[in-house]
């Protein structure tokens, strides 16, 4: 409890993701090479003894891992960019929740909102200040946790 932010998110992201979404996920090193950028993100705001918004940035290819990995087989009628966002926002309501425990401990209580789909050039121009930002490599592309305060 009362652990550095970015050390939380370097430990609950790589474990929320291996436990949940069966996902490869490791530190970002500059050794990993040019990995397929983040182009698809999801935020949810978070208030309580702290506010801030929390952002999953992702390669739209690991989608299909994703979904497959979080949600099972597709019906014929599903959309698979639809089941995609939903997956992505899934895994990142679980990431918040247990960021939260992990940082703050189990007795505060927090509103959060539900995770959306964010406009990548938005989340950029924002004038949040970013207490956290860790990289990972995640299947073999680069993903980005940010926390921000507000």
């Amino acid at each position: 409890m009362n652990e550095p932010l970015d050390q939380t998110v370097r430990s609950v992201v790589p474990l929320v993701l291996e436990t949940a979404a069966f996902m490869t996920i490791w530190p970002f090193q500059e050794s990993d090479g040019e990995l397929p950028v983040p182009d698809v993100s999801a935020s949810m705001t978070f208030s309580g003894p702290c506010s801030g918004r929390l952002t999953l940035r992702v390669a739209t290819e690991i989608l299909p891992l994703l979904t497959q990995n979080m949600l099972g087989e597709l019906e014929p009628d599903d959309s698979p960019e639809e089941k995609g966002r939903d997956a992505l926002k899934e895994v990142l309501n679980m990431i918040c929740g247990n960021l939260l425990t992990e940082w703050q401990g189990s007795d505060p209580i927090f509103h959060l909102s539900p995770p959306e789909i964010e406009d990548l050039n938005t989340l950029a121009n924002s004038v949040e200040t970013c207490a956290a930002s860790v990289k990972f490599t995640l299947e073999n592309t680069l993903a980005i946790v940010d926390v921000k305060e507000m």
